[in-house]
């Protein structure tokens, strides 16, 4: 009974350091791809010299349609520019800004420089924050 727990105990610790360690690598390329600039496919899909919001998805991704709405109300509440990206479809673009999961949306200043890389949902409240910092 006790080499079984034992044996339990063990194999969690090595499942909670594979995940831990899987997180930090994530999040370590997630931050090499902050402040480089858009690859040159992006660029002429983007309107302008604004601040924009690049949102990567999936077709079947049910909280990417969420995420949709979200900035459907940003773009339409605050002129921000939002270019859409199938992620499945162009995976050399989503590889190049580090995306690891959709949704995931992407915060470019005016110089079409990546600020931000959130991967997941994203609050209107958070996104905005992130716009406003530039």
């Amino acid at each position: 009974m006790l080499e079984r727990l034992v044996i339990v105990a063990i194999v969690a610790a090595a499942v909670l350091a594979v995940t831990v360690i899987v997180r930090l690598l994530a999040r370590r390329r997630i931050a090499s791809a902050a402040g480089r600039p858009l690859p040159a496919a992006l660029l002429s899909r983007l309107p302008g010299s604004d601040p924009a919001i690049i949102y990567f998805y999936g077709p079947h991704c049910g909280t990417c349609r969420q995420q949709a709405g979200v900035l459907d109300q940003i773009a339409a509440d605050g002129g921000i520019p939002v270019v859409r990206v199938d992620a499945t479809s162009e995976p050399a673009i989503a590889d190049a800004l580090a995306v690891l999961t959709v949704p995931t949306t992407v915060i470019v200043d005016g110089r079409r420089q990546v600020r931000a890389i959130n991967p997941g949902f994203r609050s209107d409240r958070a996104l905005a924050a992130q716009l406003r910092a530039l």
